[in-house]
């Protein structure tokens, strides 16, 4: 007598996927909710349209940048020259506006900024020194460029020829949605695809998690090994582009402290501080923690020295948090 075989359920891959994502970013949401309920005790203030609408303009520039230091932090690295690459791009792009059309001016701008993360990049592979030396070097350089062509004084685009543009840029809206929102939206679907559905995205996850696995399978680690710090200076050009257009000139003090921002944003929405895990999901949540941080505190008037002292904390326990993670896997 044949005895039938059932045939194995097949599993829900879905769920399993939805279980699993939850599971992995199970603290930046609980995080994200908790700071969500007690801003809103804190200040009624918090939950109107006008403030909400504020904060997704506030952190437009984290988001952008943020994006870019997700990628460099996945393959283990780290950029600490955001800041001063986004104050070059915001006084290039005020600059050649001047002389330019508004679109010559943010493509010539755009292309400048990636160079710059192309030169970190070559220096990191090729050369094989620490990103932290590297950006760190490129952190001064740059921020000396910005006011050495600036002559530390801010430039105006308001009287050139694109300034209507560069003013719907920063301050106007598609119905109810800022544009600006809109175009930190579009680098969240562009970072989100290339890092989930190509080549480059399961190059950086593998080079992150294990590069001496990636070079024996005989890929060229040090060419992939730029393309992180290249991304990561777009982003910062076009959120230089985006704090200009908002702020109506080009100053060459403008980002600083945003290596700290968008540093603590990708490691408080659980990327791996030693690389090889993360997803771009989690790194919004981040962003959006330390936004309604920020707000929080400046509903509450508190002052810009308290605030550094927190973020300052919480990059320490979020990384402290991040080593635990990575021991217990």
């Amino acid at each position: 007598m044949k005895k039938t075989v059932q045939a194995a359920p097949k599993k829900n891959t879905a769920f399993q996927g939805v279980k699993r994502y939850f599971k992995e970013q199970a603290i930046p949401l609980v995080v994200l909710l908790l700071m969500i309920v007690i801003a809103s005790c804190i200040s009624p203030v918090f939950l109107s349209k006008p403030n909400a609408s504020n904060l997704v303009v506030q952190v437009a520039l984290n988001m952008v940048v943020a994006m870019g230091m997700f990628v460099v932090i996945l393959t283990g690295g780290i950029d600490l020259g955001v800041g001063s690459v986004v104050a070059v791009s915001g006084v290039l792009v005020a600059g050649f506006m001047q002389n330019l059309p508004v679109g010559i001016a943010i493509l010539a701008t755009m292309l400048i900024c990636t160079l710059i993360g192309c030169f970190n990049g070559l220096i990191v592979a090729r050369l094989r020194i620490a990103p932290f030396i590297v950006t760190l070097g490129m952190m001064s350089f740059a921020r000396g460029v910005a006011y050495w062509y600036t002559q530390a004084v801010p430039i105006s685009w308001k009287a050139t020829l694109g300034a209507d543009f560069m003013f719907w840029l920063g301050s106007g809206t598609l119905g109810p949605v800022p544009v600006i929102c809109l175009v930190w939206l579009l680098m969240i679907a562009v970072t989100f695809l290339l890092m989930r559905f190509t080549v480059v995205g399961r190059i950086l996850y593998s080079l992150g998690g294990n590069e001496e696995a990636v070079k024996l399978s005989g890929i060229n680690v040090a060419k992939w090994k730029v393309f992180p710090y290249a991304f990561s200076a777009f982003c910062c050009a076009l959120g230089g582009i985006l704090l200009t257009a908002r702020l109506g000139v080009g100053a060459p003090n403008s980002g600083e402290g945003l290596d700290m921002d968008a540093i603590a944003s990708v490691v408080i929405g659980g990327v791996s501080f030693s690389g090889g895990s993360g997803n771009v999901s989690g790194v919004v949540i981040g962003v959006f923690i330390l936004g309604i941080i920020n707000n929080i505190l400046d509903l509450m008037n508190v002052p810009n020295y308290p605030q550094l002292m927190l973020k300052g904390a919480i990059i320490v326990v979020a990384v402290i948090l991040s080593t635990i993670r990575d021991q217990k896997r």
